[in-house]
């Protein structure tokens, strides 16, 4: 259970990093090149990305608590 709660979240938080990393590409770009610049699914490579990293450094975490 605890391992799905750490890809759910990563998931869901890696989506919102990722909407608002692209967002501040977008808004860089406008201003260093007068266009707007972004990588295509980027929100979606970084909600599997965090789907992938959260669980391990939570197993981490909890190995080195004991």
């Amino acid at each position: 259970m605890r391992m799905f709660l750490g890809i759910f979240v990563g998931l869901i938080g890696g989506f919102v990093l990722g909407i608002a990393l692209s967002s501040f590409i977008g808004v860089l770009g406008m201003i260093l090149f007068n266009e707007p610049l972004g990588i295509k699914y980027f929100s979606y490579f970084t909600a599997i990305i965090c789907a992938v990293v959260v669980p391990i450094i939570d197993q981490q975490n909890l190995k080195s608590d004991k």
